[in-house]
């Protein structure tokens, strides 16, 4: 049974950079899947605590969160995940938290999700935000070379390299414009059967979804797509709430 304490600080300069240093002082902020809130260590004093929520899956991350920083506001979100919650209940709705956000950022949420269950999700999320709010999440770029942004990589180290996959399985995932690897195996063809919230998987299994940046404009017609940020290689995907004037 894997633990997932996460041990990321860069969320912070990351969504302000792709954001393009919006006020965080005075929003109200929802971190979707931020783990033990590690957002809050590198945003100082540039995020009160008390307009911050942090929802995730993992109840041990959420409980040392809330420890860590009692001021922001910790929920449990008992959704199901073949890795991070294998006990957690299938299809289950974000839940209200009594208000809407200016900024809902998710960090590496939809890289363990299936596409429909990210549409799912994101509709959820555009509902909760604010009349002018801001919903960033990020991706993974199958064809992006992630030694650019992070020099640590051997040059052209694509997401794909990471699991037993061949230049064609890239060519294939480019072509269909996504896929998902379980364990390592590449699924080109990840039909609704592939759903985390249909199948039971394995406890702990490796559950990774790719994205090309073309595939995901198509999605998201209206979204803002930005680059990754190092030292990360994840793609940015930005939605906005305009509010519709009044007649």
């Amino acid at each position: 049974m894997v633990t997932h304490i996460s041990q990321r600080r860069t969320q912070f300069s990351y969504f302000d950079h792709v954001l393009d240093h919006p006020v965080w002082r005075g929003s109200k902020i929802l971190d979707f899947g931020g783990n033990v809130g590690g957002f809050l260590d590198s945003a100082r004093d540039c995020v009160d605590h008390d307009d911050y929520w942090c929802l995730d899956v993992t109840k041990a991350a959420i409980d040392h969160g809330q420890q860590r920083f009692p001021r922001a506001h910790f929920v449990h979100y008992n959704r199901y995940s073949s890795y991070f919650n294998p006990d957690g209940v299938h299809y289950l709705p974000v839940p209200d938290l009594g208000l809407r956000f200016g900024i809902i950022m998710a960090f590496s949420v939809f890289t363990h999700t299936h596409r429909n269950e990210m549409m799912e999700l994101i509709w959820q999320l555009r509902s909760k935000l604010d009349a002018n709010g801001i919903l960033a999440f990020t991706f993974f770029d199958p064809s992006y070379d992630q030694s650019l942004t992070n020099p640590a990589l051997p040059p052209r180290t694509g997401i794909l390299s990471m699991f037993d996959s061949s230049s064609d399985d890239l060519r294939a995932t480019l072509q269909l414009g996504w896929c998902v690897t379980i364990d390592g195996e590449v699924i080109l063809e990840a039909g609704k059967e592939f759903c985390q919230q249909k199948r039971r998987g394995r406890p702990g299994e490796s559950y990774t979804s790719c994205f090309t940046t073309s595939y995901m404009r198509s999605l998201f017609p209206d979204a803002t797509i930005r680059a990754p940020v190092p030292p990360e290689t994840q793609h940015c995907c930005i939605l906005r709430n305009i509010e519709e004037p009044r007649t």
